[in-house]
């Protein structure tokens, strides 16, 4: 997260730094020997923008580039989730911007300042009538942003590669906690297991893609307030799509332990250490799990669609069809237009309902719609979707007529 979006540090916070390893609770540390290739990017961006090598960088579970000033030092904590949606360029952008704030003398001032500003201009931006004239930043809040942002444009060369940087960001903390609760542990209830594999299950998905994110002109909008000196390059992305999907050219990452991941895990779900946890993988979780998933999903979209037409839908190939065609509005559909079906697109649930019911696997349980038979047969639910309702394969799979 960026732009003051995190809490700010309190001294509650500060004292749960372990003195043991010396960072925040959870964390796993970056050094040159353990993440060669994140610790010399963190270096090169303290380098470029003149702050002292003095930053100690952490890794957590969390979806985020966030900072911490304590009693300890100076904290720059950096989320695996998000690595594997940003380029090195856009990584550096949000380093830029974490460290600037950081190693300013008033860093636990201007955390309070950026955080109360950025909560005002969110809660703004959801009410039904917006504020009129709109609220601008006191003198020291604009100093912050322009100051960090310029350090964000600085660090990644140039502001297109920031701002995608900025949305990408802001993005990627609902996409991995939809995921979340999708494909792990309900956030409330069952608390006693969790999965060893999170990280591996969410970098899976992001590989074969997680489709089109919540992103528009609003979203740009507000991130532009947020960002004054990144708000022509924002306003221009929100005129597109924003796929979240693997990034070509990530920073390479070693693999944790299966202990460190447990570790990270931990503190993401707010779990104390004596807590004893069930520990699984995707894999061995039980079979039962997905197939209910996909039937609760699937009863969903055939209810909406239902609704929208007014009658009981014949089976699901025409559920499928008024989603392609755009003839009932739902949650993966719009009305009057011609429908493309993407990753993460939430009709797979009806393709994997049909399916798994009938002895099929996923196979991977962390990626939503590819699925192999008993016969070992591959099928990928968005190829089965786009090619269309009324074709020999779709009518097969779904046992339709």
């Amino acid at each position: 997260m960026i732009s003051g979006e995190h809490e700010p540090v309190s001294e509650e916070s500060a004292g749960r730094t372990a003195p043991g390893f010396g960072g925040p609770s959870g964390t796993a540390p970056v050094t040159a020997a353990g993440q060669p290739a994140l610790h010399a990017l963190v270096a090169g961006v303290a380098r470029t923008l003149r702050l002292p090598p003095t930053t100690r960088v952490w890794l957590t579970a969390d979806a985020a580039v966030t900072r911490q000033a304590d009693l300890y030092g100076r904290h720059l904590i950096i989320g695996l989730p998000l690595l594997s949606l940003l380029s090195g360029t856009e990584l550096r952008a949000l380093v830029g911007h974490e460290l600037a704030l950081l190693h300013r003398p008033d860093a636990r001032r201007a955390d309070r300042a950026l955080a109360k500003w950025s909560s005002a201009v969110w809660d703004e931006a959801v009410q039904e009538l917006p504020a009129d004239p709109r609220r601008e930043p006191d003198p020291y809040v604009a100093e912050l942003q322009d100051a960090a942002d310029q350090a964000a444009i600085t660090a990644a060369g140039g502001a297109e590669p920031a701002a995608r940087a900025v949305a990408l960001a802001t993005l990627s903390e609902t996409g991995y906690l939809v995921f979340r609760v999708e494909s792990g542990p309900p956030l409330l209830g069952q608390w006693w297991w969790q999965f060893s594999d999170l990280l591996d299950g969410w970098d899976r998905a992001v590989r074969y893609g997680l489709g089109d994110a919540e992103w528009d002109a609003e979203t740009a909008a507000v991130l532009a307030r947020l960002h004054p000196r990144l708000s022509g390059a924002l306003t221009a992305l929100g005129r597109e799509s924003l796929p979240l999907v693997a990034a070509a050219r990530s920073v390479p990452v070693v693999p944790l332990s299966v202990h460190k991941q447990r570790r990270l895990i931990r503190a993401l779900t707010d779990q104390s250490v004596p807590t004893v946890l069930w520990w699984r993988t995707y894999e061995t979780a039980p079979a039962r799990r997905w197939r209910r998933r996909a039937a609760k999903d699937a009863r969903s979209i055939r209810a909406h669609l239902a609704a929208a037409l007014g009658r009981d839908l014949v089976d699901d190939v025409e559920a499928i069809r008024a989603i392609e065609t755009g003839a009932a509005p739902c949650g993966c559909g719009h009305a009057g237009g011609h429908h493309e079906f993407t990753a993460g697109d939430p009709a797979v649930s009806l393709v994997e309902d049909h399916l798994l019911r009938r002895g099929w696997r996923l196979e991977h349980p962390a990626v939503r719609g590819v699925l192999i038979g008993p016969d070992g047969r591959r099928v990928d639910a968005i190829e089965i979707l786009r090619a269309g309702a009324d074709s020999a394969v779709v009518r097969e799979l779904l046992g339709s007529e």
